[in-house]
């Protein structure tokens, strides 16, 4: 696995696993900058790593992925084949869309005070 295929995966890893550190506005800003990235999968890496380099929560969680759960992920359906750009960004934007939506249901499923 290309050392930019595994940049993809970890910040997928760390959106699965820790949806609550992006904000609705972040995960609006990451669908965006996937509809304008070109069909390259550095170019898609490089141009999350540039996102998320200025956030620094979802710097430190990528940073703090053990390497046992991306051996985890590199195994992940035993894929002998280069991941695909299409592949990349259709990963990224289910794991935001989901993230998106957990982040919804927790926010509305928390009483009011009061």
């Amino acid at each position: 696995m290309s050392p930019y295929e595994e940049n993809i995966l970890t910040f997928i890893y760390v959106i699965k696993n820790q949806p609550e550190l992006l904000t609705t506005e972040d995960c609006t800003d990451v669908l965006e900058l996937l509809l304008n990235l070109p069909d390259d999968v550095e170019e898609i890496s490089n141009a999350i790593a540039l996102w998320y380099e200025t956030r620094p929560k979802i710097l430190d969680a990528i940073l703090q992925v053990p390497i046992e759960d991306l051996d985890s992920l590199r195994a992940a359906g035993g894929r002998s084949t280069p991941m695909t750009a299409a592949e990349s960004k259709e990963l990224i934007e289910n794991s935001v869309t989901e993230s998106s939506k957990s982040n919804q249901s927790d926010s509305s499923s928390q009483p009011k005070k009061g």
